[in-house]
C-alpha cells in the first residue's frame, strides 16, 4: 500500500476586484489545486490533480450564518475560510454546476453586499482626512512639524479615499446592470 504525498504550496496575492479574485481561484482550481484556507493575502493549496475544484467568494448575511453553512455542507459545498466578512467556497467540479444565486435579487444583493466594504473603507478614510485637515487649520500660523504632518497624512488619507471610491466603480456598474436586467425580465 502506498501512499502518495501530496503537495502544498501557498501563494500570497491580493485583489480587490471579488470577481477577478473568484476568477483566479478557479482557474487554479482547474489545475488541480484544492484551496485549504485563505489568511490575509495568503492561499494555501494542496495539489489534488486531477480532481477539479470550482470556487465562489459570498459575504453572506450576518444572521443565522451557521444555518447557512450547514445548508451548504449539504449541497456539496466546503465552507474553507471565512476572513474579514467573505467566505470562501469550494466545490468538486464533478458535483456539477456551483450557482450561488440564480436569481437577480440574490445577485443584486450579494453585490450591494461587496459594495459595502469599499464604501465604508473610503468613508472612514474621508472622515479621518478631513478631521486631520481640520486639525491641521490650527496650526497654520505656526506652519511647524504638525501643520505639515496633517498635512501630508490628510492628504494621503484623502486620496485614499478617493481611490477607493473609484475601484468601487465596477461593482456599482455591475449593480445597474443587473437591475437593468431585472427591469427587462420583467
Amino acid at each position: 500500500y502506498w501512499e502518495v504525498a501530496r503537495m502544498k504550496k501557498e501563494i500570497k496575492k491580493a485583489f480587490l476586484d471579488f470577481d477577478k479574485e473568484e476568477q483566479w481561484l478557479n482557474e487554479q482550481g482547474q489545475n488541480g489545486l484544492m484551496l485549504l484556507n485563505y489568511y490575509n493575502g495568503t492561499y494555501e493549496f494542496e495539489d489534488v490533480n486531477p480532481t477539479k475544484y470550482l470556487y465562489k467568494i459570498e459575504i453572506p448575511k450576518k444572521q443565522n450564518r451557521s444555518d447557512y453553512y450547514e445548508f451548504l455542507e449539504e449541497l456539496g459545498i466546503t465552507v474553507v475560510a471565512n476572513y474579514a466578512g467573505r467566505v470562501y467556497l469550494r466545490k468538486n467540479e464533478n458535483d456539477g454546476a456551483f450557482d450561488l444565486y440564480t436569481d437577480l435579487d440574490n445577485q443584486i444583493e450579494q453585490y450591494k453586499r461587496r459594495n459595502i466594504v469599499f464604501n465604508s473603507v473610503a468613508l472612514s478614510q474621508l472622515g479621518a482626512g478631513i478631521l486631520l485637515f481640520i486639525n491641521m487649520i490650527l496650526y497654520t500660523s505656526r506652519r511647524d512639524a504638525p501643520f505639515w504632518i496633517l498635512l501630508v497624512f490628510g492628504s494621503a488619507l484623502i486620496i485614499s479615499s478617493i481611490t477607493f471610491f473609484i475601484l468601487g466603480e465596477p461593482i456599482r456598474k455591475k449593480i445597474a446592470d443587473l437591475k437593468s436586467e431585472k427591469k427587462i425580465r420583467e
